[in-house]
């Protein structure tokens, strides 16, 4: 795991894979310009996800917006869930769009299209510690 970092915002979020709920899963949004990160993006973390996409290696595949999240579907065949409400103000449910998700030595990425990036950034404000109550 790459463990959380400065611009590394994490999401309260559970991550299946294959229906498989993954316990001690991390989520997280990675700002542009944090930890190496060229563009903003979503990272989901856990060991189970090392084998879906090799790290270093891009795909173009479907996400679908769901209840209460996201739907990955790999071109393996293999299904990712995200549950975090949060991102259905990213890609609402029943909205589909075909992005880049690549692998990592900790997991997964998702690079959203401009669309889905300028909402994933409207709501980085809201999460950032020193606008917590």
């Amino acid at each position: 795991m790459t463990n959380p970092a400065e611009g590394k915002l994490p999401l309260d979020a559970h991550v299946y894979l294959n229906e498989e709920e993954l316990d001690n899963a991390h989520v997280y949004i990675h700002l542009k310009g944090y930890a190496r990160a060229t563009v903003t993006h979503l990272d989901i973390e856990h060991p189970s996800l090392f084998d879906l996409i090799p790290p270093k290696v891009r795909t173009f595949i479907w996400i679908m917006g769901i209840e209460n999240g996201i739907l990955i579907r790999t071109e393996k065949g293999d299904r990712v869930k995200v549950i975090c409400s949060l991102l259905n103000t990213v890609l609402p449910q029943g909205e589909k769009t075909k992005t880049c998700v690549g692998g990592k030595f900790s997991g997964i990425f998702i690079g959203f299209r401009k669309r889905e990036l300028t909402k994933l950034e409207a709501n980085v404000e809201n999460l950032r510690p020193e606008h917590k109550a």
